[in-house]
């Protein structure tokens, strides 16, 4: 069974730039204590588009969005969602048990067995 979780990003800012603008006392208090925190994963979502595209930006119209990877969960797919994700350059995010084959395909392995998907 494999999963798919959609890239992060670990790009949080620092809340005060400097710009000029001196911080109030609360502000700078606040700093002190959050410049200790590490930044965190913020997960992006991927949509998967009726089209069979994949895209991390949010289209305006919903209705042409057939599934949504919400980013920081893990998802589980199927063996074709695994080609297809692949094939859009998701493969860094898919994990579970799945090998790439001399061939070119994914041998997904699901329950002792092992299916090959073609990818093109």
């Amino acid at each position: 069974m494999a999963k798919f979780t959609p890239p992060t990003d670990n790009n949080v800012k620092v809340p005060f730039s400097a710009n000029g603008v001196v911080p109030s006392q609360e502000q700078r208090l606040a700093y002190r204590l959050a410049r200790h925190v590490t930044a965190g994963k913020r997960g992006r979502n991927v949509y998967k588009l009726t089209d069979n595209t994949y895209t991390e930006n949010q289209p305006g119209d919903m209705s042409t969005v057939s599934k949504t990877y919400y980013g920081g969960h893990a998802t589980v797919i199927t063996a074709a969602e695994v080609a297809s994700l692949t094939a859009a350059g998701y493969a860094a995010n898919i994990h579970g048990e799945y090998l790439l084959s001399a061939e070119g395909g994914l041998l997904l392995t699901e329950s002792g067995s092992k299916l090959l998907l073609e990818t093109e």
